[in-house]
């Protein structure tokens, strides 16, 4: 198979020219004991890394090979290819990404009712790029689409996804690429950024944000069964004399409410950490 036939799937950043095609995965889990009660997974980003220091939500980008990879879910593929205006074959290349960075970045395979974290050889096998996917047991859910702006020197265009897996299913860094793991409820996650904390990117405050705003499992599948996911294309300005020092990031006029209803808050940047305006 040529490099031809992978572009020809997964495009060159079809809606943005020069980025590249990415994808990113918000793992919740059941709280045990707790009815309804659920975590994120937050990932800290280490050496060498895009967003260094920063905690994120697994993913990265999605490689040539993940369009040759035989994975097929057809629930979710399906899903995403409508939810999001894709062809079929480059829903199933986000999917084998999604699942291709989950198990190298979390040892996680398989997400839904059957996920279980990699033993020690399965996990040095996935990161030597010998894994065989599984296909996931429980549904993949469709959340955003996040463009760059232009200025951004490393550009991806981002597809968020989001999916469960069972209380109690564990998540191991390997230290430096990703420094740590940690499960946290969306509440907690944005109580710690606000003490300056937990740094965060705009677009993960962003859908701590819009999965927050859903207190239960329950009513977060609900809310994602009836969601049409939003395309996130920032637009960047000098902040004003009032904002300080720096530049201010913000969803132009227009774009769809994410799946919180909203539109999110302009983020100031002043060189060393972003901070949404109404708490700046």
């Amino acid at each position: 198979m040529s490099d031809d036939f992978a572009r020809a799937i997964l495009g060159d950043g079809d809606a943005d020219a020069g980025s590249v095609l990415a994808v990113t995965v918000v793992v919740t889990r059941p709280v045990e004991d707790v009815d309804g009660a659920y975590e994120v997974l937050l990932s800290e980003r280490g050496r060498g890394a895009f967003a260094r220091g920063l905690w994120v939500f697994p993913g990265g980008r999605v490689d040539a090979e993940d369009a040759y990879a035989a994975y097929v879910e057809e629930v979710s593929t399906n899903w995403i290819a409508d939810r999001f205006g894709l062809t079929i074959n480059k829903a199933a290349s986000l999917m084998c990404g999604a699942m291709r960075e989950l198990a190298e970045e979390a040892a996680i395979a398989a997400p839904g009712p059957r996920a279980r974290t990699l033993d020690e050889g399965a996990w040095q096998a996935v990161r030597g790029g010998a894994y065989v996917f599984e296909p996931p047991s429980g549904r993949v859910w469709a959340l955003s689409r996040w463009l760059p702006p232009p200025i951004e020197k490393r550009r991806f265009d981002t597809f968020f996804l989001v999916c469960e897996v069972p209380s109690g299913t564990v998540a191991r860094a390997d230290g430096d690429e990703l420094r740590a793991h940690r499960w946290l409820s969306p509440e907690a996650a944005l109580e710690e950024f606000r003490a300056g904390s937990l740094p965060l990117l705009p677009p993960t405050f962003r859908t701590l944000m819009e999965i927050g705003a859903h207190r239960t499992l329950r009513e977060l599948r609900g809310a994602l069964a009836d969601h049409w996911p939003p395309i996130n294309s920032p637009v960047v300005r000098a902040a004003t004399a009032e904002e300080g020092v720096g530049i201010v990031t913000e969803l132009p006029h227009g774009t769809r409410p994410g799946l919180d209803r909203g539109h999110g808050h302009p983020f100031h940047f002043d060189g060393k950490r972003w901070v949404p305006l109404e708490i700046a």
